[in-house]
Order: C-alpha cells, then structure tokens, then sequence
C-alpha cells in the first residue's frame, strides 16, 4: 500500500461507440472495469465505477478524484476521448481492447495507455501515481515521455499466474449499473482464446498464408509464431492476438464472484470466455500454451466441478437467480459435452459462432469448426434442453452471392432445428485482427448483397417472437421507456415491454406475452408479482 489513498474513478465506457451512450446489449455488464476498481481497493486506494455516459453528461460527477481510468474497445475510443477531455486534471488511463488503438488515445489526452492485461501494470502504475515517480519500469505501459516521444514499456505478450488471477473483481460496483439487478452480468472464467489458426484469405497487405502449418503443428508453442506475421485466430477477432491462448481462472475464485454477485441481488449471471469449453482445457497441456482449438477434447472433470459449484449456490438451484454459459466452439461439442452441459444449464440460451454457412469460406476465415459441426452442435444442444443462439457476420472479406446464399440456407436448416435466435452482425476491421485494413461494408439493410439476409434473419426472429404470443414467461423489471416498464426475460430472452408504474421496478414478474413487437421486443401483460429482486 502506498503512502497516500488515492481516490480513482473508473469510467466503463465499453460498447459507447462514438456517441457516449449504449444502444445495444443494454442489460450487459462486462467484467472488465470491475476488476479494474477491485485491483485499485486491493492496494488499498478507493476506486468507484462510473458510467460513460454519467461522465459526459455530467463532468462534475468526476470531481473529487484524483486519477481517471477509462475502459472501452476499440469502436468506444471517440466516447473514451470524450470522458478524458472532460477530466482536465490529474493522471488518465485507457485501458481494455481499445489499447490497440493508443495512438489516439493519447492525441486525445490520455496520460497512459494499460497494453493488453491489467494484472501486471495497473497495481505499479498505481504505486508509481501514488509517490510521483516516472513510471519507467511498469509493463506494457504506453505513455509520452520527454519531448512528446511515445514510449512503450515491455512486457510479456500474455499472463501467467501470478499475476494473472490475483485480483478479484469488485462485487459491489456492480450496483453502480443501472438496472443491475435485471442485467446480465459476466463472470471471467478464461482469458484468451485456443484457436491459433490462421485465416487463409489473401489480406490488404499483400500477405497470403504461405501453408507451412505451423499453426496445425503438434508442437503447441509453434503455434504460436506465423512466419509472415498473421495474427492469430478468426480473422475479424483480436482476442487471441490481443490477450494470448486461453487461460482458466481457479474454481474458487469464479465461485465466490457469482456467490457474491447473487448476494447483492444479481439475477442473471453469464460465465464469460472466448469459448466455454476451453475451461480447464489448459491445465491439461500445461505448462504448454492451449493453442489447439480441436485437442485435447474438453476437460469434463473442471467444466462439471465448476457447473456444480455454481448451480447448487441455493439462489440458483431455487430458480431466483440464474447461470448461464457465454460461447461454446460447435467443434468441441460431442454428446458427452452436450449432455454435461444439459444436466446443469437446461433452459438456457448457449450461442454458437456460424458467421458464415459456405463450407470454403468458413475454413477460409480461420475458424476452427466447420459448418457441419455448427449443424451437428446444435441439434447436441437441443435435445438436452439447451436454446441454441447463432451469430452470422455480413461483410467478412471473401463474401460474395454465393457464401450469402449458402449462409442463408444453414440459417434456415438452423431455425427448423431449434435455434431461437440469430444475431446478425456488420463486419468490422479491428485493428491488430488480420483482418484489419480491408474497408467496412455497408450496413445490411443496405448491402446489395446481405440486403436479402437480412431480411430472412429479421423475419425468422420475428415469427419466434410470434410463437410467444399467449405464452406465460418470467422477467426482471429494470428499466422504464417512453411506452412502459422494460423487462428482461429470465434466464435470457426477447425484452419485455408491459404496462405499470415505477413501483413494479427491481419486481420479477409473471407476464403473458400479447403482441410481437419486433424481432427482438414483445409487449405483454403483467399477471402477478413474484418477489422484489433487490430483496424487499
């Protein structure tokens, strides 16, 4: 602990974009700016977590502190440059996947840029602000130093434990959120991701994947290295670029988190990784890094244990509160998966990367599955009782008509299997992907060629909103809108629009659905009051 207690204030500005406030996924807390103020208590400092759109509205709220940390991607760096030209005084951090984009970060007025994780140099850049020193020695930090030049500090590319691990996230920032109590809150369980393959679609550079397959070697640490420096993995994500191969955090810790977090009164609980089933998948090549997204199979014994652990929490398994899993690699999902996961997660949506349904183009964009066993993991997952999710991308280099309408195809096959939802997303060039560089397309609505699957995903996702109409279902009271009260289906689900007053809020209530609003929005009618989700 140092000298003095520094009072720091964490901005989450993640999921901003350029305009400072969320416009989707709105019932999502992620874990990152809690870790961030639990790091800075552990040293003893007092640290609170603010809202992005609190600070710029509002820069008074940020009076009083003595060191700004603001955490956004790279799409929020326009509202992270908001929030700091706002603060005007004292040393400002960036941290989270917008370090990539540094550069502009520190035009903005950024003091120090956090490179990659936080464990290693957030507690020296702390001490460092707390006695006034250069902090010449503190890893992966990214600052300017004499004469503007911008100086960055080595580091390892990737966490081991320790540091990795040390620092618990904080439970009680939580209720800073608004609507936290109805918001899906994520709980880390792996950092980083395994699949270390490349994509093999020529890139704006110039470079082409010259098939020396080092990133197929048996040798997990040869796949590490691309001889001509293709980052890592699918080529529109950076996470394994970005933060290393995947890592499990220890059992116990991500348990005392959600025991924590349904304490406080959290209903909806997500275990967050790149990819669910690498959980534990690590300790079974260690101290060799997990690089191999298809081998070893998946570690039942950890995925089980952890399962366990966090269903019989008694707010779980009475059904007050609920834990669901993020993302799972259809690849590693085989029926013995499919049946684990069933037995503790039945009911729960479980989403699946498509991205694209052409065969060629799949494989192409350095994905470690293949359509087929895209198909195949969702009819697993179906018949344990899971609710399958689908993402598609539309603009992904390579597309063309026939990748859209091969796409199209699997995501009706997909629909009539059981899928209750598709989440169609524009393709983005993340900086450090591979695939940074090629041009952003059009959005769907307007894209000559992802116009017509646009429209299929919107109106499949409408008739199964459809399908709800007369149905009874449970949800979370958390918000209030132009036109009602704003509920959150529990365990997850369309939102829910339904009539009522402000003394209905923190309330889990039981609605019947009456109308399909859109594809992703149903009106119902409230039928009873169940109990107040914030305990009273």
């Amino acid at each position: 602990m140092g000298a003095v207690v520094l009072r720091v204030a964490v901005v989450d500005c993640l999921a901003r974009g350029r305009v400072g406030r969320r416009v989707a996924t709105v019932d999502a807390i992620g874990a990152g700016p809690r870790l961030v103020v639990g790091i800075a208590e552990s040293l003893g400092h007092r640290a609170d977590l603010l809202m992005c759109e609190e600070a710029v509205k509002k820069p008074s709220a940020l009076k009083g502190y003595e060191v700004l940390m603001v955490s956004g991607m790279s799409v929020d760096v326009p509202s992270m440059v908001k929030v700091v030209r706002r603060w005007g005084r004292g040393p400002s951090v960036a941290g989270g996947p917008a370090f990539v984009d540094y550069d502009s970060l520190l035009r903005g007025g950024f003091d120090y840029v956090v490179w990659g994780e936080g464990e290693a140099p957030i507690p020296d850049l702390l001490k460092h602000l707390d006695l006034g020193t250069e902090p010449t020695g503190v890893l992966n930090l990214i600052y300017r130093g004499e004469g503007g030049r911008v100086v960055r500090n080595p580091g390892p590319p990737y966490l081991n434990y320790p540091p990795l691990w040390m620092y618990r996230p904080s439970v009680r920032a939580v209720t800073n959120y608004p609507g936290w109590w109805g918001a899906r809150v994520y709980v880390e369980v792996v950092r980083g991701c395994s699949n270390f393959l490349r994509p093999t679609l020529r890139l704006p550079n110039g470079r082409a994947c010259i098939k020396c397959d080092n990133c197929r070697s048996p040798n997990l640490e040869v796949r590490l290295q691309c001889p001509i420096g293709i980052p890592p993995g699918c080529g529109y994500c950076s996470v394994p670029a970005l933060f290393g191969p995947a890592r499990s955090r220890p059992l116990e810790d991500v348990v005392w988190e959600v025991r924590g977090l349904i304490k406080a009164g959290v209903t909806r609980v997500v275990l967050s990784a790149p990819d669910f089933l690498d959980y534990g998948r690590d300790w079974l090549v260690a101290p060799k890094p997990l690089t191999n997204p298809r081998e070893p199979p998946p570690n039942l014994g950890a995925i089980e244990s952890l399962l366990k652990e966090v269903t019989s929490i008694p707010e779980v398994s009475s059904g007050d509160a609920y834990v669901m899993v993020e993302n799972v690699k259809p690849n590693l999902v085989s029926r013995e998966v499919a049946e684990a996961l069933g037995r503790y997660l039945r009911g729960t949506p479980i989403h699946i990367g498509l991205e694209s349904g052409d065969r060629e183009h799949h494989t192409a964009l350095g994905r470690p599955s293949t359509v087929d066993e895209v198909v195949e993991a969702v009819k697993l997952l179906r018949s344990v009782g899971l609710k399958p999710y689908i993402y598609v991308i539309h603009g992904l280099p390579g597309e063309s008509r026939r990748t859209v309408k091969a796409t199209a195809r699997v995501v009706k096959e997909l629909f009539s299997l059981g899928v209750e939802k598709v989440t169609l997303y524009r393709f983005t060039p993340l900086k450090g992907t591979a695939f940074e560089g090629f041009k952003p397309p059009p959005p769907a609505v307007k894209s000559p060629r992802a116009r017509s699957l646009y429209w299929l995903v919107r109106r499949l996702n409408l008739e199964g909103k459809r399908r709800l109409v007369g149905a009874t279902v449970k949800a979370v009271v958390a918000g209030a809108a132009r036109d009602g009260l704003v509920a959150y289906t529990l365990p997850h689900g369309p939102v829910v629009k339904v009539p009522g007053g402000r003394g209905l809020m923190g309330k889990v209530v039981e609605v019947r659905v009456t109308e399909a609003v859109s594809d992703r929005v149903v009106r119902g009618d409230v039928i009873r009051v169940l109990r107040s989700a914030l305990g009273g």
